[in-house]
């Protein structure tokens, strides 16, 4: 499937939807550019952060990995995590900044920071999954079966996020910057437990 044209930037120098999935694409084949500090710069970061993620989850699943290797990835994984969740916040706070939102607009479930999230994670999937299906040997027609829904996938998540933005601008609905509020780490609380 075709990804639609990208739309012209809009008034409030938010980057449209289809512009980042393209940065998030370019940086999966060249490398992500030096972080720029703007909202651009917020959204590569975490691009960048999701992929590391996804290749310390990788080594989590190498059959002959020693017990040492895989609690080292799973650390790893805990502080990519960690920095994940204050990207989305950071990404939500930029966003927040720059568009007017109705306050009494009915609130939105899923903030522009966590579909953001989920279209990189998206194009990260899209591209191991590219790779594999070139790769030879007999399970590079199963990947390359797999490609078609992937991608719909993302024009689903890209036009979901689209319309989100439309109905933000629009006044019908406002969306309140993601907290994680996560406790890794928190002070007096034991390991592996979380309050009730």
């Amino acid at each position: 499937m075709t990804p639609s044209p990208s739309p012209s930037p809009s008034t409030d120098g938010v980057p449209s939807v289809g512009a980042v999935v393209e940065e998030f694409q370019r940086a999966l084949r060249r490398g992500a550019p030096p972080p720029s500090g703007d909202l651009l710069g917020l959204l590569l970061e975490l691009h960048r952060n999701n992929l590391d993620q996804w290749q310390r989850e990788d080594m989590t699943r190498v059959p002959d990995a020693d017990d040492a290797a895989v609690a080292a990835a799973k650390r790893d994984i805990d502080a990519l995590n960690a920095t994940r969740h204050g990207l989305v916040e950071a990404v939500d706070a930029a966003l927040a900044a720059a568009i007017e939102q109705e306050p009494s607009a009915t609130p939105l479930t899923e903030t522009p920071a966590m579909v953001f999230d989920r279209l990189s994670v998206l194009a990260i999937r899209i591209h191991f999954t590219e790779r594999a299906a070139r790769a030879a040997g007999s399970d590079g027609e199963s990947y390359t079966a797999r490609l078609p829904l992937l991608q719909h996938q993302l024009t689903i998540v890209r036009q979901s996020l689209e319309a989100l933005f439309e109905d933000v601008r629009s006044g019908r609905k406002r969306f309140l910057p993601y907290q994680s509020l996560k406790l890794y780490g928190a002070p007096g609380m034991p390991e592996g437990r979380t309050p009730s």
